[in-house]
């Protein structure tokens, strides 16, 4: 019997987790430098707080001193267990930024507002006043490119570059998102989709709150 397509991501997810459990953890502490104790393994991603049990594989997180609590979305789980598992010895940043598709090995721009996150871009134009807010609230530095453009932490070790650019009456909004050209020593070309579903998804939470609309 086949199993539904929504089932499919469930079974990407705990592969991802079989791969954390069947490694050698005191091997992926040491590579990036994370925080451990006998229970869990600690990373920071974004602007929340994880902790992975080294037995279960199980994620959860916390925002600020607030609870832990389930973190065991999709897009969470493939991104951080690529990371762990799989971010090369020795890796690292370039210092050059990039689009995604340069990454992949193309060479056409970065901007989000036309693919398939238009939705979420829209969400963001809505409150883009509120944007810079947002962006520092989660460990952004500004940069001289974007109305705003901000660098904030993905990871420790891990930078995106969030520019925002204002529409206008020939022009509709847009966002762009630059990577470390060597972004993929870090993570699978392929993942960066699952990180920026949840970079995006986390912003417009956050713009939402900010604005006092949680309907969404």
């Amino acid at each position: 019997m086949d199993r539904p397509k929504w089932d499919n991501y469930a079974l990407a997810a705990e592969q991802a987790r079989k791969l954390f459990l069947d490694y050698d953890q005191e091997r992926m502490i040491a590579k990036l430098g994370l925080p451990a104790d006998s229970g869990y393994l600690y990373i920071r991603f974004l602007d929340l707080d994880y902790r992975i049990h080294r037995k279960t594989g199980m994620v959860e997180k916390r925002e600020g001193t607030g609870p832990y609590v389930d973190g065991n979305s999709f897009n969470e789980v493939m991104t951080l267990f690529d990371v762990l598992c799989w971010s090369k010895e020795g890796a690292r940043l370039s210092g050059q930024w990039v689009t995604l598709s340069c990454l992949g090995g193309g060479v056409h721009g970065g901007s989000l507002a036309s693919s398939m996150y238009r939705e979420e871009v829209a969400e963001i134009a809505r409150r883009e006043d509120r944007l810079a807010e947002v962006l520092e609230r989660m460990g952004g530095v500004r940069m001289p490119k974007g109305e705003p453009g901000y660098v904030i932490p993905v990871f420790s070790f891990l930078p995106v570059y969030v520019q925002y650019w204002r529409g206008d009456e020939e022009f509709p909004p847009q966002l762009n998102l630059l990577w470390d050209a060597n972004t993929t020593e870090f993570l699978h070309y392929e993942t960066v989709y699952y990180l920026m579903n949840f970079l995006l998804q986390r912003l417009v939470t956050l713009l939402q709150r900010a604005s006092g609309d949680q309907t969404k």
